[in-house]
C-alpha cells in the first residue's frame, strides 16, 4: 500500500529546472535509495518529499497521519544543547508529547503559558504510557549506548560533526516513524556506526529514502533506486548493482534507437536536399517529420575527463615516520609509532572519531607538529593534502582566480598542457562559471574545485582525508581511476568502504586507546581477519577481545589479522617488524619515566590520571611484544 504518492511534480530553483513530471510511489517498508549528479536536485527532492519546500506543480498525497522523520545532511545543535534536549526536539508526535510531559514534571509552563496541574501531569502520564512515551525514552537511551554517545544529560558544546550526526541518527531511528528520509547519513560517521546504521536499517519496519554516495551502503540496504538525470527521475527496482546493469541496458538500448533514427534521417536529408522542385511535389507532413527527428536527438550527458596531474620523481626517500606520538588536551592520541611511505603504496587508515587520523595526515603533511618523534621527508617530495571540507578556499575569489593561483598551466602528460580556463572545463566547469566566486557555489562543486586545485600542484605523494565527502559517484569514480594509476604513494582516510578497496592495499588500524596496528590488506581484508580471530579455535577469548576492537575499527592487540605461519612474510609485515622494536622501546622509556613519578610518592587526581596511562602502556608493551614474537616467527627468525 502507497503511503506517499507524486503525480506530475516539478521544481524549479534559481531558474533552473531540477526535476518535472516526476510520478511515483513509495510503499510501506520499501527501502530507496537516490543518486544522481552533484547538483541534480537530489537534496531539493528529499526537501519536497518531506513538506519542507512545495513543488511549483503537480500533486502529492501522504497517507492520513503519517509519521516521517528526516536525517539532515549537516545538523546542528544549539548551543548549550543537552543530548536529551537534541533528540526531544524532532517534530513526530511521540517527540512531542515526552516533551510536554517533561515539561509538566518539572513545572515548566506548557503551550497555554499556564504551569499543568496535577490532573494534566496525570494525563500526560497516562498518555506517555499508551502511547509509547516512556519507551521512546528508552529507545534513545539505548540508540545512543550503541553509537558510542554518552548519557543523555550531556552538553552537546564541543561535541564533533560525527558526534552531532550519530544523535541525530538515533533521533531518527528512535522517533516511531513510519517513513525516514535521509540525506548523507554516512558522512562525518566511522565505519563501525556505518556498519551499525546498516543493520538497523536492514532490520527496519519502517519505508526510507536515502540519498548517499556510498555504494556499499545501498548495496546493502536499498531494494530500489531512483536515479535522477537532467530533469527526470528513472526508478529502478533492485541492489544497486542490479541498478548499474539496468542502466547501461537502458542507454544502450537508447544508443540503439538513436543509430537507428540517425540512420533515417541521413536518407530523408538527402530526399530534402534534391532541390527546391522535387520537394515541391512531396508532403508537408514528411518534412515535419524530419524536423521530429532532429529534434529527438539523444540527449547525452556531458562526462567529465578523467582525473589526472603531472609527474614528479621520486627520490630513494620519500617520508619516514620515527616513534611519532601526538598528545592533544593531555590525552594521547597515539603512541608513539614508525612507518616508512614507498613508492607505490597505497595505505588506508581506519578507527573510530577522534582517534588520531586527521591528525596523522596532518603530520604526514607538514601541517602539525608531532609531540614525539620526527617525520622525515626526502629532498623530491611534494605532498599534496586533500582535506575533508573545502572550508579553507578563499571564497571571495572567483573561480578562475582561484585556479590561476595554483598554477597557470597544468601538464598531465608529455603531450598535453592545459590553461586555467580549459583544466575547469575539462571537469565540468563551463565557461560561463569561470567568473563566479566560489562562495556561489555548491557543496559538490568546491569539492571538486579543491581537487582540481590539489592536482594541479603535481603531487608525488597524496594525502587524501575523506575524500569522498560530497562527491557525486561517477567523481569518485573517477578519483579511484585516477588514484590506481598514479605514480607516486597514497594515503587515505576514509568511511566508504567501496573507495577503501578500491583503492588501498595496506591498513592502518587506530585504535581508540592509542594504538596502531599495521594491516597487509584492504579494509574489507582486514574486517575479515577480525571475524576470523572471533571464530577461531580460541574463540571465546578472541571474540571478547575483538569486539570492542571491531567496534571501534582499531586493532588493539596483535591477534586481529594474525596471518598463517609457514609462509613469505609480506611487504608490511616486513616493515612492521622493522619499526617495532624502536615502538617497544619508546613505550618501555615512558613507563620507566612513570615509574620515576610514582616513586615520588605523589598523589591525587593527576597520579590517578598517570595511573591508568601507565595501565594502558604496560598492555600495549605486552601486545606489541607478543605481536614482535609473532613476526619473529614469520620472518623465521
Amino acid at each position: 500500500m502507497n503511503i506517499v504518492s507524486m503525480t506530475e511534480i516539478s521544481k524549479t530553483l534559481i531558474g533552473a529546472p531540477l526535476f518535472a513530471d516526476v510520478s511515483l510511489g513509495i510503499e510501506e517498508g520499501e527501502r530507496i535509495g537516490l543518486v544522481g549528479r552533484n547538483g541534480a536536485g537530489k537534496s531539493t527532492f528529499l526537501r519536497v518529499l518531506a513538506g519542507v519546500l512545495e513543488p511549483d506543480g503537480g500533486i502529492i498525497a501522504r497517507r492520513k497521519g503519517l509519521r516521517t522523520s528526516v536525517l539532515p545532511q549537516s545538523p546542528m545543535a544549539s548551543p548549550g544543547m543537552t543530548l536529551c534536549d537534541f533528540l526531544l526536539a524532532g517534530d513526530s508526535p511521540s517527540a512531542k508529547l515526552v516533551r510536554e510531559y517533561e515539561d509538566a514534571m518539572h513545572g515548566r509552563p506548557g503551550a497555554d503559558g499556564r504551569i499543568p496541574d496535577g490532573r494534566k501531569r496525570d494525563v500526560l502520564a497516562q498518555r506517555m504510557e499508551d502511547e509509547g512515551g516512556f519507551s521512546l525514552e528508552r529507545s534513545f537511551s539505548s540508540l545512543c549506548s550503541e553509537f558510542g554517545l554518552p548519557g543523555i544529560e550531556a552538553c552537546m558544546d564541543g561535541m564533533s560533526g560525527g558526534m552531532v550526526k550519530k544523535a541525530a541518527v538515533c533521533r531518527c531511528l528512535a522517533g516511531g516513524s513510519e517513513l525516514v528520509l535521509l540525506d548523507e547519513p554516512t558522512n562525518h560517521l566511522d565505519l563501525y556506526s556505518i556498519e551499525l546504521l546498516e543493520k538497523k536499517l536492514r532490520n527496519s519496519a519502517f519505508a526510507f529514502l536515502l540519498v548517499t554516495h556510498d555504494r556499499a551502503f545501498l548495496e546493502a540496504v536499498c531494494g530500489r533506486i531512483l536515479e535522477v538525470e537532467r530533469s527526470r527521475i528513472y526508478s529502478y527496482p533492485g541492489s544497486y548493482s542490479t541498478f548499474i546493469e539496468m542502466r547501461r541496458e537502458r542507454w544502450n538500448a537508447l544508443e540503439k534507437a538513436d543509430s537507428r533514427r540517425e540512420a533515417i534521417l541521413k536518407i530523408e536529408m538527402k530526399w530534402l536536399n534534391r532541390g527546391a522542385r522535387a520537394r515541391a511535389t512531396k508532403s508537408e507532413r514528411r518534412k515535419g517529420l524530419i524536423k521530429d527527428m532532429q529534434a529527438a536527438a539523444l540527449d547525452r550527458p556531458q562526462d567529465m575527463g578523467a582525473f589526472a596531474s603531472g609527474t614528479r620523481r621520486l627520490g630513494k626517500k620519500i617520508l619516514e615516520l620515527k616513534s611519532v606520538s601526538k598528545i592533544y588536551g593531555g590525552r594521547r592520541i597515539f603512541f608513539p609509532f614508525s612507518y616508512e611511505v614507498n613508492k607505490g603504496d597505497r595505505i588506508g587508515i581506519v578507527g573510530p572519531n577522534g582517534c588520531g587520523k586527521t591528525t596523522l595526515l596532518g603530520i604526514l603533511s607538514g601541517k602539525i607538529a608531532p609531540d614525539g618523534g620526527s617525520v622525515e621527508k626526502g629532498i623530491n617530495t611534494l605532498v599534496a593534502y586533500y582535506g575533508q571540507t573545502a572550508d579553507e578556499l578563499p571564497r571571495e575569489l572567483r573561480m578562475l582566480e582561484f585556479i590561476r593561483k595554483q598554477a597557470e598551466l597544468m601538464r598531465l602528460d608529455n603531450s598535453t598542457v592545459l590553461d586555467a580556463e580549459r583544466l575547469l572545463e575539462r571537469f565540468l566547469f563551463d565557461r560561463t562559471m569561470h567568473d563566479q566566486k566560489l562562495s556561489t557555489l555548491s557543496g559538490g562543486e568546491l569539492r571538486r574545485l579543491q581537487l582540481v586545485s590539489v592536482l594541479v600542484t603535481a603531487p608525488n605523494v597524496l594525502v587524501l582525508d575523506e575524500p569522498t565527502n560530497d562527491l557525486d559517484i561517477d567523481t569518485i569514480e573517477l578519483l579511484e581511476d585516477y588514484v590506481e594509476s598514479f605514480e607516486g604513494a597514497v594515503i587515505i582516510v576514509s568511511h566508504d568502504r567501496a573507495f577503501l578497496d578500491s583503492a588501498t592495499e595496506t591498513t592502518l588500524a587506530f585504535g581508540d586507546s592509542g594504538s596502531v596496528s599495521l594491516f597487509p590488506g584492504c579494509y574489507s581484508e582486514y574486517r575479515a581477519a577480525l571475524e576470523d580471530a572471533a571464530s577461531g579455535p580460541d574463540a571465546a577469548e578472541a571474540a571478547a577481545r575483538t569486539e570492542e576492537s571491531a567496534k571501534r575499527q582499531g586493532v588493539q592487540g596483535p591477534e586481529a589479522g594474525r596471518n598463517p605461519r609457514g609462509r613469505k612474510p609480506s611487504f608490511a609485515e616486513k616493515k612492521e617488524y622493522d619499526g617495532i622494536l624502536d615502538e617497544i622501546s619508546s613505550l618501555e622509556a615512558e613507563k620507566a619515566g612513570l615509574e620515576a613519578y610514582f616513586s615520588s610518592g605523589r598523589s591525587g587526581s593527576e597520579a590517578d590520571k598517570k595511573h591508568r596511562h601507565y595501565e594502558e602502556i604496560t598492555a600495549l608493551i605486552d601486545a606489541k611484544t607478543a605481536r614482535w614474537e609473532e613476526l619473529s616467527g614469520i620472518m623465521g627468525e
